[in-house]
Order: structure tokens, then sequence, then C-alpha cells
């Protein structure tokens, strides 16, 4: 029996629906009729693309059904821009209902190919700009693709590229997608500075020209805060997400989430599932299988920590089943060692370590190291469980020497080989390591002498107990007095380079000061000395001229005066810029200007945090200038570039200057480097800086520089 209640709250979502319902199935149904009437087989593609979006809405199995009848279509017309349009709504299609980004890429792929061929070919101008547009969005599918896949080089890659695009075309809603993309990218391999500076860079153009998306950019800015442990700063962020007048239901999830997370790292358990229990509704309610993968991350460990360990395995299972569908690599590896993790607690080793090991070979396959290391640890704690001695020293062994051969590569790129002065005081160092190593060597023997003669003297069972126990504290005794001469020479060992490092910072630094030194004197005699004869000798030829016309003088005054200026700006160029009284920011725009009138190059300058760049030590300042005149004048001189982009940012206790065009580029693996950029490597060194060329021929070159302020 029905109740007027229930009568009157049917007939209100009746009210409701059924017009939008009838709607929708009208327009369908427009665009079914419009197929019958037209006769052109480019429109017949473009309305089954049109009617398959509609059915996004409602039918996602009528969706596929019209997005497959456009790709047929367009194949059997053989109509290639179209056949790339279907592709790219199919890709979409299976990220968007099925994580699927196996298939995606298949589709993605076959669009990049076809587009690429098309643009080549193309004339017009509206056609280029046109397929352009597409291209970008192709290679940010592919960007996903790869990041999803663990490859942040080819992600970066496609990115950069589709940046380009966005760029010549000058379309300032996805030229902030490509930044927002490559925070993402710089997040994923824990460069947070780099992360800042392409979100913030993100932010500014959609705050102005696309505020539906701003979600995102919110979510990356709490992601690098949280990172760096600056957990009320990231949650400030995070917040931002629900004051949004649209509705991103992922957005609000994946900031519940993030957020449950911190209270999570603070030891707040209740908080935390609180904002699980927010995400879990959303992802169930809208079916978010997108969301699905983080929240049943954190819902895992959450349980973990709390002692439910089942609970957080049933979870754990059914992320593992979302990894393996969506092939997300990294999802699977991390997955499998918390699953190895919990059979561990729960002394189901067997179990254990056949998660263990298949997470293992999965991480090392995609270079996720953190999460190898925890394997090998983990699989060496259970073979010791079982007294399977020798695989548990196999994998403690697979553990330390990977961790070892990583930690020394990123050390090597760290120290500079030492200047011949200093060997001495290295020498000295280690000998007294040496010395104090053999004293610990001897007292090992020492103390092992007296054992043998304590245990030779005795007879009885109590000697014999005595002995053994004496025997176990030598062994303790020697361990330790091994260690303590291991760790006496590490430190002499370091203490030696910090001592050489510091020595070669000052020296290169007082290399850099006389050679500012040195170009100020040569531009003082350029100017005054070359510069005032040149100047003397142009107005006797004047002279001259006057008494005497002759068209040969003329020609020489006028080669007098290109000279003449040709020297005064050398000197300038050479000169130290004054900054003391001047405004950073401005010497450099004032730089850049110069060389845009003396070129036809396009040059943009980029900043964020003006007040702490203008602050910064006129040491920095100084080189700075001279990295960025240094890097201008070799990419006008050797890239074949038209465009150069400057970005400078002040982030906390570091600057970061970023160099780019769009010239030949060069292998850096080959290309030995000429005296400018050997200069700029020097330079960077002596601030104690960081200097990265990322360049590939045909693509353009990049300088990052990164100095500690």
């Amino acid at each position: 029996m029905m109740y007027p209640k229930q009568f009157f709250f049917i007939l209100l979502f009746l009210a409701f629906n059924i017009p939008s319902f009838y709607a929708q199935t009208s327009k369908i149904d427009s665009l079914k009729g419009v197929v019958l009437k037209t006769t052109s087989d480019t429109s017949i593609t473009k309305l089954y693309i049109a009617i398959g979006a509609e059915f996004e809405k409602s039918n996602t199995d009528s969706t596929f059904a019209y997005y497959t009848k456009a790709l047929n279509k367009a194949k059997k017309e053989n109509l290639q821009l179209e056949i790339a349009d279907a592709d790219i709504v199919l890709a979409k299609y299976f990220v968007m209902h099925f994580n699927d980004y196996k298939k995606a890429y298949v589709f993605t792929t076959d669009a990049k190919n076809i587009l690429e061929k098309l643009l080549q070919k193309e004339k017009l101008k509206k056609e280029i700009k046109k397929i352009q547009e597409k291209l970008i969005s192709v290679y940010s599918g592919l960007s996903i693709y790869y990041s999803n896949i663990g490859n942040n080089d080819m992600s970066t890659f496609y990115t950069k590229k589709g940046l380009r695009f966005a760029k010549i075309i000058k379309n300032n809603n996805l030229i902030a997608r490509s930044y927002y993309n490559l925070g993402i990218q710089s997040l994923n391999t824990n460069n947070f500075p780099a992360a800042l500076n392409w979100f913030l860079l993100s932010l500014k153009i959609r705050e102005k020209n696309d505020k539906k998306n701003l979600h995102e950019v919110y979510i990356g800015l709490g992601d690098v805060y949280s990172n760096l442990k600056k957990y009320s700063k990231a949650v400030e962020y995070y917040s931002k997400v629900f004051t949004l007048p649209n509705t991103n239901y992922d957005a609000n999830v994946r900031s519940y989430i993030a957020t449950g997370n911190i209270y999570l790292k603070q030891n707040e358990t209740a908080k935390a599932l609180a904002f699980f229990t927010k995400a879990e509704v959303l992802v169930e309610k809208y079916h978010l299988k997108r969301s699905q993968v983080m929240l049943y991350n954190s819902l895992g460990i959450y349980h973990q920590i709390m002692g439910n360990n089942d609970l957080a395995l049933q979870y754990f299972f059914d992320l593992l089943t979302i990894g393996e569908q969506t092939q997300k690599k990294e999802v699977i590896a991390i997955t499998k060692l918390s699953i190895a993790s919990i059979y561990e607690k729960k002394n189901n080793d067997k179990m254990a370590i056949q998660f263990a090991s298949s997470a293992s070979q999965l991480a090392k396959e995609i270079s996720r190291f953190n999460t190898y290391w925890a394997c090998e640890q983990l699989l060496s704690t259970l073979y010791e469980k079982q007294k399977l001695h020798q695989l548990a020293l196999h994998h403690y062994k697979k553990f330390i020497t990977t961790r070892d051969s990583i930690e020394n590569k990123i050390n090597t790129e760290k120290i500079v080989k030492a200047e011949m002065n200093y060997e001495f005081e290295k020498k000295e160092l280690i000998a007294k390591a040496k010395q104090d190593k053999a004293r610990a060597v001897a007292l090992q023997e020492l103390n092992k002498q007296k054992l043998i003669r304590n245990s030779i003297a005795g007879f009885s069972l109590l000697i014999v107990i005595l002995s053994i126990i004496i025997v176990l504290n030598y062994k303790k005794r020697a361990k330790i007095s091994k260690a303590l001469a291991q760790k006496s020479e590490e430190l002499y060992q370091q203490k030696a380079v910090e001592l050489i490092k510091n020595e070669q910072v000052k020296s290169m630094r007082n290399y850099i000061k006389g050679e500012e030194n040195e170009r100020s004197r040569i531009a003082s005699e350029l100017h005054d000395g070359i510069g005032g004869s040149l100047s003397a000798i142009k107005l006797k030829l004047s002279k001259i001229a006057e008494e005497d016309k002759n068209e040969q003088i003329e020609k020489v005054i006028k080669n007098v005066d290109i000279l003449y200026h040709d020297v005064r700006s050398i000197s300038h160029n050479l000169i130290t810029p004054q900054l003391k009284d001047s405004i950073f920011i401005e010497v450099i725009n004032n730089l850049v200007n110069d060389i845009k009138e003396a070129t036809s190059l396009e040059i943009t300058l980029e900043y964020l945090e003006e007040d702490k760049i203008n602050q910064l030590s006129e040491e920095i300042q100084v080189t700075v200038y001279r990295m960025i005149q240094e890097l201008l004048k070799n990419s006008i001189a050797h890239s074949n570039g038209t465009k150069i982009e400057i970005n400078v940012t002040k982030f906390e206790h570091e600057l970061n200057l970023v160099i780019e065009d769009n010239g030949a580029g060069f292998d850096t693996s080959k290309k030995k480097l000429g005296i400018g950029l050997r200069n700029l490597e020097a330079r960077t060194k002596a601030l104690g800086g960081k200097l990265i060329i990322d360049s590939v021929i045909g693509r353009g070159s990049a300088f990052n520089i990164t100095i500690p302020c």
C-alpha cells in the first residue's frame, strides 16, 4: 500500500527529473534525425561523437557504441582527422569509466601518429591551429599514461611538447594545464621547489582565466607542503577546495583523503577516520573509481595501524585488483608490500614471502628503490625467521648493495676533485684514522689472549660456563671496538672532504671576484683608452674631411664610428652591474629588453616572490646576472631558436633559475662544455649550488640552477 507522503515524494522526483530526461532524449532524437538527413561522411562522424557525448550522462554502453560507430565510419571513408577525433574520445572514455590506461594508450598513440603526419602536410594556418589543439590533448593523455606506469621522463617529455604548442596558439588554459602537469611530475620525483614553482605559475593563470580547475592546483600545493611537513599550510590548501563554487566530487574526495592522511601522521586517528569516512561516502555514491586507489590505500594503512589486520587486508586486496586492471605498476608494487607486511605480522611467512618477492621484482623494474629496499629488508627478516640463513643474508646483501650503490652515485655527483695543496692534510687525517683502527685491533688481540689464558686455566663445569660467557662478551666488545674504529675513520674522511670542499669553494669565489675586477679593468681601458683614441681619430678625420671633401675619408669616419660604438657596447657588457642601489628584477628586465631590441628573439621573463629576489645579497645578484647574460649569449650564438623563457623563483632558502630555449639542442653525453658553460658551472659551485642541463637534439635546451641563499 502506498501512503500519501510516499506518493508526494515520487511526484516530486518525477517533476524534477522527467523534464531533464526528456530534454536529453529530445536532443539525442534530434541528432539522430540530422544523421538520417546528412550525406556528408565527415558530418555523420561528428554527429555520432556528439550523440555518444550526450549518452555519457545516462548510458555509457550507448556512449561506447556511438564512439565506435564514429571510428568505424571514419576508417571506412579514410577520414584521417575524424579517425583521430574518435580515437581521442574513446581514450577518454576508457580512462573516465574504467580507469583503463592500457586501452586508452592504444587509441591515444593512434591519434598521435595521424595528427603528427597531418601537421607536416597542412599549409593553412587555421587548420594547423586545429591540429595543434588536438595534439595538445593527445600529448596530455600520453603524459598521464607514462606517469601511471612510472616513466616520469617520458611523461615530462610529452607535457613539454604540449606546452610548446599551447604557447604557439596562445591558449592560457592549456598553458596552465601543462604547468600543472609539470608540477605533478616534479612532485613524483621529490623536486619540491620545482613543483611549487610550476603549481604557482598554473595558479597565476587559472585565477584569471580558469577558476573551475583551481581545485587540482590547490591539491597540488597541499601535497607539496605535506611532503615538506608543513601540515597546517597543507590543510589550508586542501580546505580551499571545499570553498569553490563548482562541485567536483573527485577533488573533494582527494582533499578529504589527503587531510585524513595528515591527521594519521600526527596520530590523531579519530579525525583521520572522520575524513576517510566522508571520502568513502562520496566514492560509493558517485562511483568515483579514480579516487578509490587513494582511499583504499589510506584505509588499509589506517586499519593496519589500528591493529585491524583482516580489514586492512581486505582494502589492500581490493586496491591490488584495481592496480592490476589499470596496469599501474607502482600501485601494484606498493600494495603487495603492504599485504606482505600484514602477513608477516600474522606469522603467515609463506604468503608474506610470496607477496614481498613479487613486489621486489616489480619495484626494481620501475626503479622504485625505496619500495625495493623495503621488500628486500622484509624478505631478509622472513627468511631469518624460517632459519634459512643463506637466503636471509642474500636478500640483506641485495638491500645493502643497492642502497649503497645509489647513495654512492649521488655522493659522487656532489664531491669535487681535491686540489693538490690539500692532499697532505687529507693523508694526515686518514693516517690518524688508521692508527686508531690499529689500536682497536691490538686491543682486540689482547682481549683474545686473555680469553685463551682464562679458558685453559679452567677444569670444572663452572669454569667452562664462565669461559662461554667471556667468549660471548669478547665478541660483543670486539664488534663494538671494530665499529668504533670504522666510525672514526669515516669521520676523519668526512672532515677531509669538507675541508677540501670549503677551501675549493673559497678559491672559486676569489677567482670569480678577481674575474669581475679584471672585467671592470678591461672595460675601463676599452672605454677610456681605446674608446678615447677612436673618438680623437674621428675628430681629426672630420677636420680633414671639412678641408678636403673625399669619399674614402668619409667611409673611414663611418667605420671608425661603428668601431667606437662596438667598443662601448663591449665595455658596457664587461662592466659589473651596479646593483647596490638598484632593483634587481629591473636590472634583469633591462638586460632582457636590450637583447630583445638587438635581436628578433621572443624572450619572456617570469618570476615569483619579487621582493625576496630583490633582497638577495649583492654577490648572488651579480652571479645570477652573469649567469643569465652568459646563457642568453650562448642561446643566441648556438641554439638557432626563436624563443627563450626565463623563470626566477625564490623558495624558502633557495633561489631557482630556469632558462629554456626552443633551439636545436645538443647531446649532453657527448658534447664537451665550452668556456661559457664551464664558467657557469664554476659560478654555481662557488655558491654551493646545483646545475642541471637538460637538452635533447631537436627539442631545445633547459638549464636549471638552484642556489642556497
